[in-house]
């Protein structure tokens, strides 16, 4: 007697192995961790067979069988939420509680099932998460329709993995479709290797689009330096072109316009007044008179030994 006594878990605080309260989302999951814990003390029977112990024994001991039930009994209350507490009131034995519990949730444990069922269906990869989250999210779902009863092959689960992938994994999609049979961690294993290749490329790319950009940036400042030389060399020519323009300058000056292509006249006062053509080193004489030097009497010598004036235009400009 003191044997079994001592086996019952008395002291045991079974809130801390349930992160949430049970309540009418969740009771598929509570449920099978909570059977796992009436196995592992070996309680498992309290909530299967119907019973209404007495509290004493003859002797006027406790009874073993009711303090099992009381405590499979506190671990259901303990462990529900407050609105299944209340439901759970009229409730005196483990087993009444137990049943009641999968009445009431039950009709709602199936709608739940066709939840998760389409849940799985329409499997999404989120782009930002990595492949190990996502494919802990499909194992969940999994592992929930499984528990509730609903059987669904690794074959079936994989396709729906594989169909919630993006663009990127269509050539690793449709290698795996072809294989005949692939269990969950091998296909485990083959994804996270495809995602570590993706990332590789996808480094490997950024690092030549970089590279590419620095060439671009330098063959741009280079092919700008040239087009500023250019300019400065171009501009500098032409203002030595124009040097030498101006108002008052007169045709044949060396600078001026038509230089280089016409001959330069000078007027020759010891050739009685003609003009001589210089080209080059040689020289020859052209008696043509300019039509403005119609009047030669200024260009003849003066008495006084001063020099003659220049020979001059009988033709004013209007001002």
């Amino acid at each position: 007697m003191t044997t079994t006594r001592s086996s019952i878990p008395t002291s045991f605080n079974i809130a801390h192995l349930f992160t949430s309260p049970m309540d009418r989302n969740n009771f598929l999951c509570w449920k099978s961790h909570f059977e796992d814990v009436l196995e592992l003390h070996d309680l498992e029977d309290v909530i299967k067979t119907e019973t209404h112990p007495q509290k004493k024994l003859p002797d006027g001991s406790l009874n073993p069988t009711y303090s099992k039930d009381k405590l499979v009994l506190s671990w259901i209350k303990a462990t529900a939420s407050s609105s299944i507490k209340t439901l759970l009131i009229p409730c005196s034995t483990a087993y009444e509680a137990w049943t009641l519990l999968e009445k009431r949730l039950s009709p709602l444990s199936k709608t739940y099932i066709r939840t998760l069922r389409d849940q799985i269906h329409t499997l999404k990869k989120d782009p930002e998460k990595s492949f190990a989250d996502y494919l802990i999210h499909a194992k969940s779902l999994f592992d929930s329709v499984t528990a509730a009863g609903t059987s669904i092959s690794d074959g079936k689960l994989i396709d729906y993995i594989l169909d919630g992938l993006g663009h990127e994994y269509k050539e690793f999609t449709t290698s795996l479709h072809l294989r005949p049979s692939l269990t969950f961690d091998e296909f485990y294993d083959l994804l996270k290797q495809e995602e570590q290749l993706l990332k590789r490329m996808s480094s490997l790319s950024l690092s030549q689009s970089v590279a590419l950009t620095s060439d671009r940036s330098t063959n741009d400042q280079a092919t700008q330096n040239r087009a500023q030389s250019t300019n400065q060399h171009n501009h500098s020519q032409t203002r030595f072109q124009n040097f030498g323009r101006g108002r008052g300058r007169r045709r044949g000056w060396h600078s001026g316009r038509n230089s280089g292509r016409s001959p330069n006249w000078n007027f020759n006062y010891h050739n009685g007044g003609t003009f001589t053509r210089e080209n080059g080193s040689q020289n020859s004489r052209d008696h043509r008179r300019p039509q403005f030097l119609t009047d030669t009497r200024s260009s003849m010598p003066s008495h006084d030994g001063r020099p003659p004036l220049l020979p001059t235009s009988p033709y004013q400009p209007p001002f």
